[in-house]
């Protein structure tokens, strides 16, 4: 029998499911592109970071903080986990292990994983150590061990 092929799921299903789960925020789709502005605050003690998601059929879905300058931990020269500091582009997974498919939902993976991403942000402030999974560095345990720039909508 021969493989079965994934079907990817369309950028209007993605939207849909995206204004569903997260009301408060704004999603604009043209044919080819999906583009999503949210605020996310990954613990109810941390801030509320506004978040853009800018996701291109046929590519990954790149995800940046923007409207606020992120802080770093005194004496570090970058953020850890970013593809690019300056711009904020936050790297979430590896792309190369298939962590993230077309066949995912958005709202199930990589908005869940920015918040996530923002309290291990929120962590390496207080301590200098990245305490998320990654390849970026060996993680450091906490609680288990278990490219397009921003535009305006």
């Amino acid at each position: 029998m021969g493989k079965i092929k994934e079907r990817s799921i369309s950028l209007i299903v993605q939207a849909k499911k995206i204004e569903k789960d997260f009301p408060n925020s704004k999603v604009l789709t043209t044919p080819s592109k999906l583009i999503w502005k949210g605020r996310l605050q990954p613990s109810i003690l941390g801030e509320a970071y506004d978040i853009q998601l800018n996701f291109k059929e046929g590519y990954h879905p790149d995800v940046f903080v923007i409207n606020k300058k992120l802080q770093l931990y005194p004496g570090k020269k970058r953020l850890p986990h970013v593809y690019n500091s300056e711009k904020q582009w936050l790297c979430l997974y590896f792309r190369k292990a298939k962590e993230w498919k077309k066949t995912k939902f958005i709202s199930d993976t990589i908005i869940p994983w920015t918040s996530e991403w923002l309290l291990h942000y929120e962590y390496w402030l207080c301590t200098g150590k990245w305490h998320g999974r990654g390849i970026h560095g060996k993680p450091e345990p906490f609680i288990s061990k278990k490219s397009s720039y921003p535009v305006k909508l």
